[in-house]
């Protein structure tokens, strides 16, 4: 079910306020409640209390900048990227990544981005590619219903990158979104494509500074 311009998706876990009317079944001696609306007003606001709550925890313990400090590497040629693997998003990372015409080694680990398993799912992904040894993390997922986007602001996902040795760069939702996972990551960016330009715009750039001082190796000797 969607309201608001898809602003609010019912899935497991989601808390919701609704009106109806209690009423009986005889047949079966059972009580009914026919629901005739749903407030995603209430919806949202659960949702946006909860990534405040997990902000003001990230902050009063100083962790919002932890993963930031990581250094990512002039030329991060091996990449981790998490998220629901056959997705439209992992299709975009990819394609934008091969784009830059970079030979990137990239790690693909499937997780659960939506729905009651998502939380526990991308803890798993990111615990995963933490151990790798990569040089940069991508966490991305396409966009949708705001509600679709909770796990992005639970507290054990905000809580393991903040535990990662490995710099985390985000693409989730659309550009007006906003998660937890954005304000704890190294690098926040708008859309999934965007995150993975962010990436592969730095390699290109080391890549195409050392062609430019190989080219200029052959004319300072002629000299």
């Amino acid at each position: 079910l969607h309201r608001h311009g898809g602003s609010v998706s019912l899935s497991t876990g989601v808390l919701v306020r609704i009106c109806g009317r209690v009423g009986a079944y005889r047949q079966r001696s059972s009580i009914q409640l026919k629901m005739t609306g749903i407030d995603p007003t209430f919806t949202i606001g659960a949702v946006e209390q909860q990534r405040e709550r997990v902000l003001a925890l990230m902050t009063a313990e100083g962790l919002l900048g932890v993963n930031g400090q990581l250094v990512v590497p002039d030329l991060p040629l091996r990449v981790a990227l998490v998220t629901s693997v056959g997705s439209a998003a992992h299709a975009d990372a990819l394609h934008e990544l091969e784009r830059w015409g970079v030979g990137f080694h990239i790690f693909e680990i499937d997780a659960r981005t939506q729905g009651a398993e998502a939380v526990d799912s991308v803890v798993a992904g990111l615990r995963t590619a933490d151990r790798l040894g990569v040089d940069v993390v991508m966490l991305v997922r396409g966009g949708g219903a705001r509600t679709d986007l909770v796990a992005f602001d639970d507290e054990k996902v905000a809580r393991a990158i903040v535990a990662m040795q490995t710099p985390v760069f985000t693409g989730v939702g659309h550009e007006i979104d906003r998660t937890v996972v954005d304000d704890v990551a190294h690098t926040a960016c708008k859309t999934p494509t965007a995150c993975a330009a962010a990436v592969g715009e730095r390699a290109r750039a080391f890549v195409d500074h050392f062609e430019s001082l190989a080219e200029a190796v052959p004319v300072a000797a002629r000299d």
